[in-house]
């Protein structure tokens, strides 16, 4: 949602969500159990259908719930359906029952009819669509020829099946993601444009209350959860843009979660109050540079600008030793990781000959576009700026609010954009998404390479750890090393301050928030 200029009545709400010391300002009621997170302002609608952003997870990951969930080993876990479903390798169909006693927040229970309404709503909306593409009816659905998908049907309230077109090894792994939140039809089709924004109804822990754009969000306790109720009576978040203002918040004691930037780590690691409530966890994934083939058709100058990036200096300067320098974009957690290739280095004269060789003896302008509240993607950008001269590449960065950045990279408005991707589960195809077929179109950068495509494909035929491990390595050579299609910058480790006096809360290596079994004394 584009950022509100003005609200009415900002200071009561705020004053009401986020006041100070236990007062009755707070809206805390004495007793009650609330835990008070600090977040950046999605500034977009809270629907996951539409945007894959880590902001909005944040602030969904306890309200709504897909059909299943990633644990940490990689394998999944039914959370609204019973059990594995069973498969059918003759007709390639799922048969899916839906677990007793699931409700929505506003009472209503789910229903098959609730499960193909949301799968086929991912499908329409375009942004994660392609995680349901070998679903029978994805194309026709996609195009507008049809306007279901055939491959799910309804049996009944509670049991109903999907049929692919080909083998996907993945696909319930795809099922767990937040792209594939499940949602009430009824209300979403009744909340039109305004779902996400002042109507979100889940079936998680928590349910929404109120969002207010630039001030905040409140949920309480869904005593009705299918999983037995939270600890937690309520969940605060309170937007807050700037990363050293969040650190204030928490030194205040106004909130009791922030996210800490790689910047700031080194200030607080050695701060003997804070020093043991920091908290680490690295994501499958980072930070890349994603050209638009359309701009930049020829690969001697995507290689020339992979060779005009310091990466070490990145790591050490701006993530303060924090990152380390990638060999790949598949990472070492993966299958497909290739232990044997080099980091990417930083090779100026290199890229300066390759430029020449390409038409570009004089000097090459490149335009690098970032979201303006990335801090991170904007310090990496600028270390570049001043890392790219002597190999003679002008950059010149954009910055956009995250609206404009959604646009622009869906119609194509990006010459090179600041991207970040980390896996939603442990497997090689969803680390690959943002440059798979379905996705490079929507994403401003307009790739395809027929040998790539075929290896994507491969990879989700079989489940054989070894033959994937050959099919992914030879996709990621195709992929960085022959036509510099995407640019891995870095992989770094993410840090977060937890009030001590909170217990049971989690972040898994997919960035998602557990408050499920959270408590504060």
């Amino acid at each position: 949602m584009k950022k509100l200029g003005m609200l009415l009545c900002i200071c009561l709400t705020a004053c009401l969500f986020f006041g100070c010391g236990g007062k009755s300002s707070t809206g805390k009621k004495a007793g009650e159990k609330v835990f008070r997170l600090a977040v950046v302002d999605p500034q977009v609608p809270l629907d996951m259908h539409l945007n894959t952003y880590s902001d909005i997870m944040r602030l969904t990951d306890n309200v709504t719930e897909s059909l299943f969930i990633s644990r940490e080993d990689g394998s999944i876990a039914p959370v609204l359906i019973e059990g594995t479903p069973s498969f059918s390798p003759e007709t390639l169909t799922y048969a899916f029952t839906i677990k007793s006693g699931v409700q929505f927040h506003n009472g209503k229970p789910l229903t098959s009819r609730d499960v193909k309404y949301s799968l086929e709503r991912v499908v329409k909306k375009q942004s994660m669509a392609s995680l349901l593409e070998t679903v029978v009816g994805y194309r026709d659905l996609q195009s507008g020829a049809a306007n279901e998908l055939a491959g799910i049907k309804i049996i009944d309230d509670t049991h109903f099946t999907i049929t692919l077109s080909r083998i996907y090894t993945p696909f319930l792994a795809a099922l767990s993601t937040p792209y594939t939140a499940i949602y009430p039809a009824d209300a979403c089709e009744e909340a039109g444009d305004t779902w996400g924004t002042k109507t979100l109804i889940g079936t998680g822990p928590f349910k929404l209350d109120s969002y207010t754009p630039d001030v905040g969000a409140e949920m309480s306790k869904f005593a009705e959860y299918h999983g037995g109720a939270a600890i937690l009576d309520k969940i605060n978040y309170k937007f807050v843009p700037d990363a050293n203002t969040q650190v204030l918040e928490y030194q205040k004691g106004n909130v009791d979660f922030v996210g800490l930037k790689n910047s700031l780590y080194p200030v607080y690691a050695n701060n003997p109050q804070l020093k043991d409530q920091i908290h680490s966890y690295q994501q499958p994934g980072g930070y890349y540079f994603l050209p638009n083939v359309k701009v930049i058709p020829d690969a001697k100058v995507r290689e020339a600008i992979s060779l005009a990036i310091d990466r070490k200096a990145i790591c050490e300067s701006v993530l303060h030793g924090t990152a380390s320098v990638p060999s790949s974009f598949i990472p070492p957690a993966l299958i497909g990781h290739d232990k044997n290739a080099l980091p990417f280095e930083y090779a100026p004269d290199r890229a300066k000959a390759l430029l020449a060789e390409a038409g570009f003896a004089n000097g090459y302008d490149l335009r690098v576009t970032v979201i303006s509240s990335n801090s991170l993607g904007l310090q990496i950008a600028t270390a570049f700026q001043e890392e790219a001269r002597p190999a003679g590449i002008n950059v010149q960065i954009e910055q956009v609010d995250r609206s404009a950045w959604t646009d622009m990279k869906r119609n194509g408005g990006i010459d090179c954009s600041v991207s970040n991707w980390y896996v939603d589960y442990s497997d090689p195809d969803s680390m690959l998404y943002p440059v798979s077929a379905g996705r490079v179109d929507l994403s401003s950068s307009f790739w395809h390479d027929p040998r790539f495509e075929k290896l994507m494909d491969d990879g989700v035929l079989t489940d054989d750890t070894a033959a994937r491990q050959k099919i992914y390595e030879q996709a990621e050579h195709i992929l960085t090393r022959e036509d510099f299609a995407a640019l891995p910058l870095i992989n770094e480790v993410n840090f977060y301050l937890l009030n001590p006096k909170v217990t049971g809360f989690t972040i898994d290596s997919a960035n998602r928030i557990d408050c499920r079994k959270a408590d504060i004394q």
